[in-house]
């Protein structure tokens, strides 16, 4: 599957995107890949871009202070990270590691990523949305 067609049917965050939009996307973005175990992002590092997790899972992992790293979160594909960062000019608020062999991962760079946004007031929201969903305290469980 080429990116255009993984983008505009698998990634939910890009479901309403313009063809032409995706296709920007699609032509710019890389592909790479990561074995289990792999980090695909540092906390604290500067973001390149918008990850999208295209094919294996990765864990999201924080380390509480005094405390070893737990994994708090786990992304599949059509799932996508490092939208916080860029959207706050901030670095990576926590660590992604592959949790399986196989794992390949969708780089949109930055730019690319800002210049959807920029024409695009819905993406915007939609994209604030996902930022707020995942600041949000769990719920009862």
């Amino acid at each position: 599957m080429d990116a255009f067609t993984f983008l505009h049917e698998r990634v939910a965050l890009f479901a309403g995107v313009s063809e032409k939009h995706l296709t920007d996307l699609a032509t710019v973005s890389t592909l790479s890949s990561y074995k289990s175990g792999q980090t695909i992002m540092f906390k604290g590092a500067t973001v390149d871009g918008l990850h999208v997790m295209a094919v294996g899972r990765a864990g999201v992992f924080v380390k509480p202070p005094n405390q070893s790293a737990i994994q708090v979160a786990e992304l599949a594909s059509g799932d996508v990270f490092g939208e916080t960062s860029i959207m706050e000019m901030g670095t990576a608020g926590a660590t992604i590691k592959a949790i399986e062999d196989g794992t390949f991962v969708l780089n949109i760079p930055q730019d690319a990523f800002r210049a959807l946004l920029s024409e695009n007031p819905e993406f915007v929201l939609r994209v604030k949305a996902l930022i707020a969903s995942r600041k949000a305290p769990p719920g009862p469980g």
